[in-house]
């Protein structure tokens, strides 16, 4: 999107100022869940959470509520809406699970781990042409798996999922590949965090070290005073020429924090230091640390985000519980980064952006805006560290579906 297009947006301008609309308007909201996550590859679980037939877990694309089944006849993965063909109901409470079937409380109606309707109580009522055939739960229109992360689409009309992913597949390979020859796994499940605030506010954050050493300045009086030495972050963030920020084509953003050359070990020890970037893939996962972030958006202003903890398949008890600790002393619900995240990230600025009637009503991304390299060849962005680069790559893909044949005034 050249600059003269979104001059022409009342949402982004050509010097990047972002209409502080698009974090509170419920329009906007309702626009986001038709234009952006029913019209992308959106992340619904990985291969490990439903490793045999008859696992599933619920799920959510956008808004919509969705089972993610193996099938315990072919072993085939389908993603279905949570929704009994009869009245309505959700027919999968639990957020996983195995089960062969799928039994509505209400009037009983039961389907497959693969959504065929296998039983309707009194079926005799419904007259000779009812056909159960026609009747089974109602499937998404695609799903696809790359590396063990499974995508649904609603869209029937989109690029097959590894041409969506682009050059954000060498980052899910790195991720892939930790560990050791086995891969990853998300077995120790989620822990959660709700916060009343835009789920875009949680995209922005993810891919931000210029935030770090401002909102987390008590982490780093910690780690001062544990280790007798300040962090070398703030350094690093303004003069290491190999942490730098990267718009990756397609909403997709990366910021790494070194090069792509660590390999684990066999037991994946240290596996949060081995992932040296931040990773965005647009429109709602992201990888930060040793966890995988999955956001999703309830309401225009509230927000459920799940992290699940990367450990290594097959590691043993001591290396699982020390990376589960690690992970928890800054990420967890008690921990020191998420809760300065909360208050300062999402609750402040959900604050300020009601002040509304205020004549600047608009964020700034433009920072790095003219000192980022574009590479002619592969079209990557990257600027500094500090640079909002990948702020600018999630908003300009999702600028682009909001406004594609929809004037928003």
């Amino acid at each position: 999107m050249t600059s003269t297009e979104r001059s022409k947006s009342p949402l982004i301008t050509d010097k990047w100022q972002v209409s502080g609309r698009i974090y509170r308007d419920s329009t906007i909201f309702e626009k986001e869940m038709t234009s952006v996550f029913g019209r992308t590859w959106v992340y619904v679980a990985h291969e490990s959470e439903i490793p045999s037939g008859g696992d599933y877990k619920t799920a959510y694309i956008g808004q919509q509520p969705v089972i993610v089944s193996r099938s315990s006849d072919d072993n085939s993965i389908s993603v279905m809406f949570n929704r009994c063909r009869h009245r309505g109901s959700a027919v999968c409470q639990q957020e996983f699970g195995n089960s062969n079937f799928f039994r509505c409380a209400y009037h009983g109606w039961t389907y497959s781990s693969s959504g065929r309707l296998i039983g309707v109580p009194f079926d005799d009522g419904y007259g000779e042409s009812f056909d159960k055939t026609s009747m089974g739960l109602s499937h998404v229109a695609a799903v696809q798996s790359y590396r063990g992360f499974i995508f649904a689409t609603l869209a029937g009309d989109i690029d097959d999922l590894e041409t969506y992913l682009g050059h954000a597949r060498q980052y899910l390979d790195f991720i892939a590949d930790l560990g050791n020859s086995e891969g990853i796994e998300l077995t120790s499940h989620a822990h959660k965090l709700v916060y009343h605030g835009n789920w875009k506010l949680q995209i922005e954050n993810t891919i931000d070290p210029y935030h770090f050493s401002f909102t987390h300045q008590s982490w780093l009086d910690i780690l001062k005073a544990r280790s007798g030495k300040s962090s070398p972050w703030v350094k690093n963030v303004r003069t290491n020429d190999e942490w730098r920020g990267m718009d990756l084509g397609g909403g997709h953003a990366v910021h790494e924090f070194g090069k792509l050359g660590a390999e684990a070990d066999a037991h994946g020890i240290a596996i949060g230091e081995l992932i040296p970037f931040n990773l965005n893939i647009f429109p709602s996962l992201a990888f930060v640390g040793a966890h995988l972030r999955l956001v999703v958006p309830r309401s225009v202003n509230e927000t459920w985000v799940y992290l699940y903890p990367i450990l290594p398949k097959g590691a043993d008890e001591e290396t699982r519980t020390r990376i589960l600790r690690d992970h928890e002393i800054f990420y967890g619900s008690a921990g020191f980064g998420s809760t300065d995240d909360i208050e300062v990230g999402f609750d402040r600025v959900t604050a300020g952006l009601e002040a509304t009637d205020s004549p600047e009503d608009w964020a700034l991304m433009a920072r790095g805006l003219d000192r980022e390299i574009v590479d002619e060849e592969t079209g990557i962005r990257t600027g500094r560290s500090s640079d909002e680069v990948p702020q600018r790559a999630y908003l300009r893909r999702w600028l682009g579906l909001i406004e594609e044949n929809n004037d928003i005034n």
